[in-house]
């Protein structure tokens, strides 16, 4: 397979290589595309974010390991959070004309809360980058027969090239040939397996505890930890960078809406497939000492080859996917919302391109150590978004629908979520897994409401400056 695969990642790279004549020197093309993308392409940026290598890869191995519901988590809490998105704060945060989402934090409560907002989300992704690059490491080794390092080396620094080549234009043109890629390749399996197996002897293929939804209704099943996961994906990601910088690179707040629920559609239907492979592998693959390698081994020995092939790309397309645009928010964030507005001398437009360029290095070295320290895509999606359902998630949903929010609530509510979800993780036992996620975010909404009421002025607080049309920046 290594041809096929060599193959897609050269065009990868000379599309997004390419992309770097649309930015033309602008850094508002280089972060939102200049805020033109219609549905169709939104709505596929948004699914190639969503569906990664934590969705797939990671889905699998856990499935596989753990249960089906463990798995299947990771695409319910993705797809249930684009459609949350689409719902509640595509609209009104693409008729802000922002360019960040810390940039709503700094417009709504101010520079504090901005600053301790960007911070929780660089930490956030860095880890989400982590979780793909270590996917793209994984299968690149599987097929080239390199070690693990070596090849999540070649795909960093890939995913770096063309990330600083183009910014957004080089996210959504990628994302477009890889995620197209990964739905045929990921339909084709499941087609495939259904087809020649059926769903009847895939069931009875399994141990009986792999389907139950004892799962998700006991606590001695996991129940608590699989609810809290799929919370944290819907809520947490409302806070994505990545999944927020194609909402407002939409051309209108329509768009925007519609493009979440076509996302939300497919990140639901291959992230299920996901779960199916990982499920018939149980029966083929048998033993695995790295659940990791589940889906690669299954789609090497028991599918065709070119439906294997597909797979194999279609991973690696979704984890570079994600990793990109991730790698290219935490730089324009570092740049836009920490650095500039924190500096004492003025960023021309050119230097502000520049940073957001130069930035993208140490966020592409800290997120290959990460994933070389700790290789595991589906965990480190989970943490990523636990770290920010914690803290921002009131502040970003109330912000946009309470009239009574204030600066003090916003930056109480982050401080408290993030404390609690740092305390308990030490002080939650392992028996009851999942109320750390779960419970900082109930103290982070009691520290919201308290301080607010305490500190708004009126009941009629003003919100005009939500709908202001000119970025800050």
């Amino acid at each position: 397979m290594i041809w096929p695969v060599a193959i897609f990642m050269a065009i990868s790279l000379c599309i997004g290589l390419y992309t770097y004549t649309k930015v033309r020197g602008s850094s508002e093309q280089y972060t939102v595309a200049g805020k033109s993308m219609p549905f169709l392409v939104i709505g596929t940026a948004l699914a190639a974010q969503a569906i990664d290598g934590n969705a797939t890869l990671g889905n699998a191995s856990l499935t596989f390991s753990t249960g089906f519901w463990a798995g299947a988590a990771i695409p319910i809490g993705l797809a249930a959070s684009l459609f949350i998105v689409g719902r509640y704060l595509a609209a009104p945060l693409n008729a802000m004309n922002l360019l960040t989402l810390p940039e709503f934090f700094y417009r709504r409560y101010g520079r504090t809360a901005e600053l301790l907002a960007s911070l929780l989300t660089i930490v956030c992704f860095i880890v989400l980058v982590a979780g793909n690059l270590s996917a793209v490491g994984w299968i690149l080794s599987v097929v080239t027969g390199m070690s693990y390092s070596t090849c999540l080396i070649i795909g960093t620094s890939i995913i770096f090239l063309y990330t600083i080549a183009g910014g957004l234009h080089a996210a959504i043109w990628t994302d477009f040939f890889q995620i197209h890629v990964a739905i045929i390749g990921f339909l084709a399996a499941a087609g495939f397996v259904l087809w020649t197996r059926g769903w009847p002897a895939i069931a009875a293929g399994v141990p009986a505890q792999t389907m139950s939804l004892t799962q998700l209704s006991t606590l001695g099943g996991g129940g608590l930890a699989n609810w809290a996961n799929m919370i944290s994906l819907a809520f947490g990601n409302a806070m994505a960078l990545d999944f927020m910088e194609r909402v407002f690179s939409a051309k209108t707040p329509e768009t925007a809406r519609r493009g979440c629920y076509y996302a939300g559609v497919w990140t639901l239907v291959i992230g299920l497939c996901s779960s199916l492979l990982g499920l018939a592998a149980i029966a083929s693959v048998g033993q695995v000492n790295d659940p990791r390698m589940v889906l690669p081994a299954f789609a090497s020995q028991f599918l065709p080859y070119w439906i294997g092939v597909l797979v194999f790309i279609g991973i690696l397309g979704a984890s570079m996917s994600t990793a990109n645009g991730a790698m290219l928010v935490i730089s324009v964030v570092m740049a836009r919302n920490v650095w500039h507005r924190w500096s004492a001398r003025e960023v021309t437009d050119s230097t502000m391109l520049f940073l957001s360029r130069a930035l993208a290095l140490p966020t592409a070295i800290a997120g290959a150590w990460i994933a070389w320290v700790r290789p595991e895509p589906g965990l480190l999606l989970v943490v990523a978004f636990d770290i920010v359902f914690a803290g921002c998630v009131i502040p970003l949903f109330l912000g946009v629908y309470w009239k009574r929010a204030t600066q003090a609530g916003a930056v109480a509510s982050i401080v408290t979520g993030t404390l609690a979800r740092a305390i308990c993780y030490f002080a939650v036992p392992p028996a009851w897994a999942g109320l750390d996620t779960l419970l900082p975010p109930v103290l982070s909404a009691l520290a919201f409401f308290t301080v607010s009421l305490a500190t708004a002025p009126s009941a009629e607080f003003a919100t005009e400056e939500l709908s202001c049309d000119t970025p800050s920046f």
